[in-house]
């Protein structure tokens, strides 16, 4: 499993050793498809004399999911290939420390009902938020206030209820960036109004 984000360094070493010594040998290594991994067999000499080094290498630059087949070939005669799977997980890069990612307005029906959350940007990143919006906002407003801490931008979304009467309800806020990493930010709303 490689997991992480865009543009950080992913690698993982694998171990491979045969349960006793002359059983194989490992003469190479191919990805099924390689285009979004690199791999590296560590000649066992380099290593312990019983031991195979498989360096797996992540080399997707943009995020989303993959997955490939690893194939080592042996000198065993009746298992010549050992298959290692592979997945990737490459998430953008996380732009900003986003607190609560839910808001959970719950309390009673007639009472003031209010959340906020907070955002801000991560060292190394700027960015503005140009829009707020929600799914359906039909039992929510919103406010967004922008303000500034330690030389950078923080944010603060305010949310309230405006369900008068008991029940469920769920939404989400779209905040959208003027970030290419992040275009957009979700913060998804639950309601639960009692008598």
């Amino acid at each position: 499993m490689l997991n992480g984000e865009v543009g950080e360094s992913l690698k993982i070493e694998v171990k491979i050793s045969p349960v006793s010594e002359g059983l194989f040998e490992i003469t190479g290594a191919k990805a099924d498809q390689g285009k979004d991994i690199r791999v590296t067999l560590a000649d066992r000499k380099e290593t312990d004399g019983n031991v195979y080094t498989l360096i797996v290498e992540n080399q997707r630059e943009a995020f989303g999911r993959y997955q490939d087949i690893i194939r080592l070939s042996t000198t065993n005669k009746v298992q010549n290939e050992i298959v290692i799977p592979v997945w990737g997980n490459i998430t953008a890069p996380q732009i900003a420390a986003i607190k609560p990612r839910n808001v959970a307005l719950n309390g009673r029906a007639g009472t003031p009902i209010k959340g906020t959350v907070t955002i801000v940007p991560r060292d190394n990143y700027t960015f503005s938020i140009t829009e707020a919006k929600a799914q359906s906002g039909t039992y929510i407003q919103w406010d967004i206030k922008e303000t500034e801490e330690s030389g950078k931008k923080t944010y603060a979304l305010t949310v309230e209820n405006l369900k008068k009467e008991k029940g469920r309800y769920y939404d989400t806020i779209f905040l959208k960036t003027d970030s290419a990493n992040m275009p957009e930010i979700r913060i998804s709303v639950s309601g639960l109004i009692t008598d």
